[in-house]
């Protein structure tokens, strides 16, 4: 049977519709349901239905006279969550840098020799001293402060490490 005019002007109809209010009533749990398959969050999928609403009654003056007002809103919605994918895509590439720049390099000295190994062969007074001037870059004063140990008892460890570096590379203890 072939379709006739009248019943495809029924099929035709089109819904006007005078509010967000009712737009939203009508359509934002299909949204959701459907938003929440695509990004596999339903929160993340509300809140990007939520904010495309909001923005539809932001600018429903001109939205209204739209042939779909709720196409205009499924797509502020999608790009809501592809913003917030590219988002968490750069937070996590920005924390894995983060976390490889933090990560401890190898020291060595000039000629190759393992400063760790050195290093940790002081005694912990020593070490410290030496770890928080050289590397740390902190003053004598600052050193005294993080230890709480007077300045003269932090000159004088870093003194003795050096001496005790000074013993290791000239024997060749590597």
């Amino acid at each position: 049977m072939v379709p006739t005019v009248n019943e495809f002007s029924e099929i035709s109809e089109v819904t006007v519709v005078e509010s967000v209010e009712a737009l939203f009533r009508a359509h934002y749990a299909r949204l959701v349901r459907a938003l929440t398959l695509a990004s596999g969050s339903s929160e993340a999928a509300a809140d990007a239905v939520q904010e495309a609403f909001v923005k539809a009654h932001l600018h429903w003056r001109r939205i209204q006279h739209y042939e779909d007002p709720v196409g205009w809103i499924r797509r502020v919605a999608i790009n809501r969550l592809r913003d917030d994918q590219r988002r968490l895509g750069r937070k996590q590439r920005a924390t894995e840098r983060l976390v490889a720049d933090q990560r401890p390099q190898p020291m060595q000295w000039s000629d190759g020799a393992d400063a760790a190994a050195m290093l940790a062969a002081l005694p912990r007074q020593q070490r410290l001293t030496i770890a928080l001037f050289y590397v740390d870059g902190l003053s004598v004063a600052e050193v005294a402060a993080a230890l709480e140990l007077s300045e003269g008892a932090v000159k004088f460890h870093l003194h003795q490490g050096r001496e005790r570096l000074r013993g290791a590379f000239a024997k060749g203890d590597r």
